[in-house]
């Protein structure tokens, strides 16, 4: 059984298959996109139940794809994890206004990613239950 259904979205192939390897080995469904409309498309598509998401992409980027899942009813509630190369204090305030629950930086550490993962998962179980 499923512990839930994950979207991950880069445009780097090597990280969305070791993010993806790694989500899988721990029993999650994983989709995958490689850009932000790929992405949007996705995830009004899908029951999703986390979104890890880069920043840096074509055809839209992290934030304006995180915007776009905000302002919609169908996904303004799935938890967003950026994991991207950008550090700059701008993007890590945008992320937070927009909504975005967890800011993780590459190069990553992939056991705090599964950590966020995992947390926020649990998060989402809760609200579900409620």
């Amino acid at each position: 059984m499923s512990k839930g259904k994950i979207l991950v979205v880069d445009d780097e192939p090597e990280l969305v298959r070791a993010v993806s390897m790694r989500l899988r080995a721990e029993g999650y469904d994983v989709l995958t996109a490689m850009d932000g409309m790929q992405a949007t498309n996705v995830a009004m598509r899908e029951t999703l139940d986390l979104i890890i998401l880069d920043i840096g992409m074509p055809a839209g980027d992290g934030h304006v794809v995180a915007r776009r899942l905000r302002e919609s009813i169908r996904t303004s509630a799935i938890p967003i994890i950026f994991l991207t190369a950008k550090t700059s204090e701008l993007d890590f305030s945008r992320a937070y206004d927009e909504g975005v629950d967890k800011y993780i930086t590459k190069p990553y550490d992939p056991l705090e990613l599964m950590s966020a993962v995992d947390s926020l998962m649990r998060t989402g179980d809760q609200r579900q239950v409620t």
